[in-house]
């Protein structure tokens, strides 16, 4: 099946921007229209189940704040008063959020609804505010007409971290693998036969495995649905942390479990060595203890590399996205409202 990303890409193409031409006059090249922000659709990874709510061909159109007062009241006139209602037999929904569909909004206004502010950061302090999550959302899809200019310009700045917020994040990760996770924790659970605890964990092990090959690639990481969909088609490392942590989960025996996890650790060390980061890992024998020491090692090194202002703050892992479920609920457009009326619950 054609990707929602194409078929939204073709829609801004062939009926929103000779439509938005019409409307504006030479007003049209102060617009940006792009397919960006949450969804699979961005994400060219839509399917028939994706398209059961929430879904239809996109079309962010935005100006930029300067020309906002002069011509978003004409820029959402034209857009509620578009063409056919159908492309390619897909309706098309006008959304008021100024998020999904075909909508609205300002270039600023849209970067501080997903980062928290429509600054773009400029020091450590700054890229550690913002969540990987929401700066995948503003880097994904597509640009399919930039007037302006500024669009383009964000997320080129966005596209990905500064070197030493990159090492930070590694080394950071490195800890939160080893140590907070698995298989340090997990070993503790499968100890005290605390089979819940050590799902938890195991859980979380495979999502900060998935993120870190994600640093690896210098490519920020979806949100966790789409995570290790996209984890798959990363070009380098995936070959071997993929068949390991599969290796893990199909493992039932806790104890040889921790082991995969071991090994897996072992493998992203000796990729931190490949990127330059480190020297050579060493082998550590199995401490019943702490377990694996392997990435400890790496993180001590990494971090002596880094300027001493950024060894004790932590990256900001709350996702701004997902105020937007709660926003949807009272649009009356939306999937659910319409649901609740149709049931009457």
């Amino acid at each position: 099946m054609v990707s929602g990303l194409q078929i939204s890409v073709d829609f801004c193409r062939e009926v929103v921007m000779p439509w938005l031409r019409h409307e504006l006059g030479d007003d049209f090249d102060r617009v940006a229209v792009a397919v960006i922000g949450t969804g699979s659709d961005v994400l060219g990874l839509d399917d028939d189940l994706s398209r059961d709510h929430h879904w239809s061909p996109r079309a962010n159109t935005m100006l930029c704040r300067a020309d906002a007062d002069r011509l978003l009241p004409r820029l959402v006139a034209a857009l509620e008063n578009r063409p056919p209602d159908n492309f390619r037999d897909y309706s098309i929904r006008y959304d008021r959020t100024g998020m999904l569909g075909l909508c609205a909004n300002v270039v600023e206004d849209f970067f501080a609804r997903f980062l928290g502010t429509d600054q773009l950061p400029r020091t450590d302090a700054d890229w550690l505010a913002l969540c990987e999550v929401d700066l995948s959302h503003v880097t994904s899809g597509a640009i399919v007409h930039d007037g302006p200019g500024e669009l383009t310009r964000r997320r080129e700045h966005l596209a990905y971290y500064p070197d030493a917020i990159w090492k930070k994040r590694i080394a950071d990760w490195c800890m939160y693998i080893t140590g907070r996770e698995a298989p340090y924790n997990y070993n503790r659970a499968v100890k005290r036969a605390d089979e819940l605890t050590g799902l938890i964990y195991l859980g979380q092990y495979f999502k900060r495995v998935m993120e870190m090959c994600y640093m690896l690639n210098r490519r920020y990481g979806p949100y966790t649905k789409w995570l290790n969909r996209t984890f798959r088609r990363l070009p380098k490392y995936v070959d071997r942390i993929a068949p390991g942590l599969d290796a893990v989960l199909a493992e039932t025996d806790g104890r040889r479990r921790v082991f995969q996890m071991v090994e897996v650790n072992w493998i992203i060390a000796e990729a931190l060595h490949d990127l330059g980061l480190t020297a050579p890992p060493r082998p550590r024998p199995f401490d019943e203890s702490l377990t694996d020491l392997t990435l400890y090692d790496s993180a001590v090194e990494i971090y002596r590399t880094l300027p001493p202002g950024l060894l004790a703050p932590s990256f900001n892992q709350i996702e701004l996205w997902e105020k937007f479920a709660r926003e949807v609920l009272f649009d009356p457009e939306d999937y659910f409202v319409k649901l609740q009326e149709k049931t009457g619950v």
